[in-house]
């Protein structure tokens, strides 16, 4: 039997001491404060410089559906999380898997259909920080100290390749600069969160080698309490730091150095359950069908029970997540080479009570360790030519380990005859795996400017990966299955876009562009199954306009969209008692749906009304659905979902946010800010499809509108802010989650938080 390591998880030397390194630098250093270098904002709604397509140009001269937030953006509506910054942007949403770094994120309704605790991390988007790919190993990276977020809409095949069949997040960090800088923050909110986080900058060789470190600490009391004797809840803690260094030893060449690393562990998954039972988990607890069953287990169900679980043994759960990666540029005037490249390392864990409920059922052990190791090399023209061109390559490889067990609790309804009912600490269901993914890719672009008013560009991209699959599936100690397993696979993926600016201020672009998802191997040896699955494609056609007006003080964009998804990989996983030995089985693999699309379209403004009152919003809808997939397993059933709208899509998302600015006296000025995003209803589980018709909650998460206040003041040093978020403690979730749970499904509640922060820059 596997223990649970009782051991508190390292809390990061490096990132500990990063953060501390930082806020004692903001306590002690002589105030000498300089603003940072970045994203210029004009006297208008505010000019922002891109790299979505690995230059630097205007974000309204980017024919591209992005939307871009600002250092100045992230700072006012306190952006700590994926879903703060998927808030502002149109048909984005997300599913919450039970921590801050366990999220699947959809744009235009393309989300990632896997399991997202297989050996290697598969996705539906790219995500890079500096143009290193982070995928393979979180999708919630450090906020803090960022100069921009890009957030790409549609395929990004040509540059941000694998994967990118929904889109890609950019993420640009603050750099290394030559003077001495930095600032200190300090929260407090609701449920006895603290947190800490500062920044600090040192030229250490003036001209040639200046070091940014950065970090954060986040400590919580969390708002979900274990009523069983034994205690607990989803209290957290979560460290996370960055240091970089900046070396020019030329006029011409930029070398940067990274080292990232991530802490996060929380008492619990932060879920409270709904009632609602499975099939096989019905039949087991409760000898009944697929229902709203559950033992009220002295908690009762959401949304009465929001703050409530009552689990007779402890859980853990957590991820950890580093990375080293370095970029260099080597400017030649007409031309530059960039060379990018790192190494990351991800370990995730759940240990402890799985069957959620005060009887000693089950409870597991999961460790999960991924690696990814990436690089490339690109050559492009600078400056604007008639030709502005760019090719490269990339390579890499991604790799996992993982190791699973369910265990018999005490009072366990599934003990093998053989046992005579004693068989507490003898596994039910195995799983270990190791698997692995070579990559390798070379693209082109080129736009060709004809004048100032139209351009044509075309790109493309050859991909090729390889995948290995070696995993082993155990029921009572019984081997169920054996794999190894090889398959690789190629694509070409081009993209061609039309631009046209009539005028200096309005740009119309059409986009017609494809994106690649590689297949793989299975890790069962089930009969419903193959023993591969097929990539899955994507053809995006977009028509697009982007426009300023009233000098520059309104900014707008609107796009409207097709999508056509092929072989849309599906994930298939359930558990059955088999009718022959009477033992729990499971079945893990992956399907390929026959096909899905998804329309829509969407717009965002930002408005200067006055120089002190900024005003933005922005509105998505989409439109998405399997066209064809007639042999959908659910639950280990077989049924017809053609038609059905995609899991992780709801039609309407919609934004607003406004601020107003107030000078005090000859220093400081007040400013007043209201957020409000309202997201439809949308599938959360594709039990919703089977389960449909005997419950829509919780499998179906309801609309929801939410608001947040701020209220602050600040100068050019000195910030204090007061907030309110979920104002109004509207009830929602974004995902529902499903394992042994005696009390049903579970579901993450949302929550009203109110704090305050005070910030120092020198």
């Amino acid at each position: 039997m596997k223990c649970i390591n009782q051991e508190k998880r390292g809390i990061g030397r490096f990132a500990l001491g990063t953060a501390t390194a930082a806020m004692i630098g903001g306590l002690t250093a002589v105030p000498a404060y300089a603003q940072q270098a970045g994203a210029s904002e004009s006297a208008g709604a505010g000019e922002i410089v891109v790299t979505a397509q690995r230059r630097e140009q205007s974000l309204q001269d980017v024919p591209i559906a992005i939307t871009a937030l600002s250092a100045e953006t992230i700072k006012n509506q306190n952006i700590q999380s994926v879903d703060d910054y998927f808030a502002m942007t149109p048909n984005v949403s997300f599913q919450s898997n039970g921590s801050r770094d366990r999220k699947d994120l959809a744009i235009r309704g393309i989300s990632n259909q896997l399991n997202p605790y297989a050996d290697v991390r598969q996705s539906s988007y790219a995500f890079y920080v500096d143009e290193f790919n982070v995928a393979a190993g979180t999708s919630n990276p450090q906020i803090v100290d960022l100069e921009r977020i890009e957030v790409l809409r549609g395929p990004q095949g040509t540059y941000f390749g694998r994967n990118a069949v929904g889109g890609a997040i950019n993420v640009i960090t603050k750099k290394p600069v030559d003077a001495f800088e930095g600032e200190l923050e300090l929260g407090y909110s609701r449920f006895d969160t603290k947190r800490a986080q500062g920044v600090i900058n040192i030229p250490v060789v003036s001209g040639l080698l200046a070091v940014r470190a950065s970090g954060q600490i986040e400590k919580s009391d969390g708002y979900i309490k274990n009523i069983n004797p034994i205690g607990g809840g989803n209290d957290s803690e979560y460290y996370t730091g960055r240091i970089q260094a900046r070396f020019t030893p030329l006029d011409n060449l930029t070398w940067d150095f990274t080292y990232n690393y991530s802490d996060e562990e929380v008492g619990m998954r932060n879920g409270v359950p709904t009632g609602f039972v499975t099939r096989t988990w019905a039949s087991v607890y409760y000898g009944a069908a697929a229902g709203t069953i559950a033992d009220e287990d002295g908690v009762g169900f959401f949304p009465d029970n929001k703050t409530r679980v009552n689990f007779n043994r402890d859980q853990r759960v957590g991820s950890k997540f580093e990375y080293f990666s370095s970029r260099a540029v080597w400017d030649f005037g007409p031309v530059a080479l960039t060379a990018v490249g790192g190494h990351l390392v991800a370990d995730v864990f759940n240990y402890g009570d799985v069957d959620g409920g005060s009887p000693d059922f089950f409870y597991e052990d999961l460790k999960l360790r991924r690696k990814s190791t990436s690089g490339e090399l690109r050559l492009q023209s600078t400056g604007t030519q008639f030709f502005d061109w760019s090719l490269g390559a990339s390579l890499g490889k991604d790799s996992g380990v993982s190791d699973q067990s369910t265990y018999h609790g005490a009072d366990s309804p599934l003990c093998p005859a053989a046992s005579a009912g004693n068989c507490e600490g003898l596994e039910v269901t195995g799983a270990d795996g190791a698997s692995s993914s070579r990559y390798f890719a070379i693209f082109a672009q080129g736009t060709l400017n004809f004048g100032e008013k139209f351009s044509a560009t075309a790109g493309l991209r050859y991909s090729w990966e390889k995948v290995t699959n070696i995993s082993q599936t155990r029921s009572n100690t019984v081997v169920t299955g054996n794999n190894d397993r090889v398959a690789d696979f190629e694509d070409i993926s081009p993209k061609v876009t039309l631009s046209y600016k009539p005028n200096s201020d309005w740009m119309i672009f059409a986009t017609a562009s494809r994106g690649f998802k590689s297949g793989g191997t299975q890790t069962t040896n089930s009969a419903a199954l193959t023993n591969e699955f097929k990539p899955e494609t994507l053809w995006n056609y977009e028509l697009g306009t982007k426009f300023d007006l009233f000098d520059k003080r309104l900014r707008v964009d609107i796009t409207g969209f097709y999508m056509d998804w092929k072989d849309v990989q599906q994930t298939i996983r359930f558990q059955f008692i088999d009718p022959v030995s009477g033992l729990l089985r499971g079945v893990s693999g992956i399907a390929n749906a026959a096909s899905a699309e998804s329309y829509g379209v969407e717009a965002s403004f930002d408005a200067r009304i006055t120089d002190r009152w900024a005003l933005g919003g922005n509105v998505g809808f989409n439109k998405s659905k399997y066209k064809d997939y007639p042999n959908a397993l659910i639950d280990g059933m077989v049924i017809d979902i053609s038609g059905e709208q995609l899991t992780n899509a709801p039609e309407w998302t919609l934004g607003a946010q406004t601020q107003y600015t107030l000078p005090i006296g000859d220093r400081f000025e007040a400013f007043v800010r209201a957020e409000w995003n309202y997201r439809d209803a949308m599938i959360s589980n594709p039990y919703y499809y089977l389960y449909k018709d005997v419950a829509g909650e919780p499998f179906e998460s309801p609309s929801y509108h939410n608001v947040n206040l701020r209220l602050g003041v600040e100068d050019d040093r000195v910030r204090a802010v007061v907030f309110v978020e979920n104002l109004f403690d509207a009830d929602y979730y974004a995902n529902a989650y499903e394992k042994a749970f005696y009390s049903g499904v579970q579901v993450e509640p949302s929550y009203r938080v109110f704090g305050v922060s005070v910030g120092y820059k020198f």
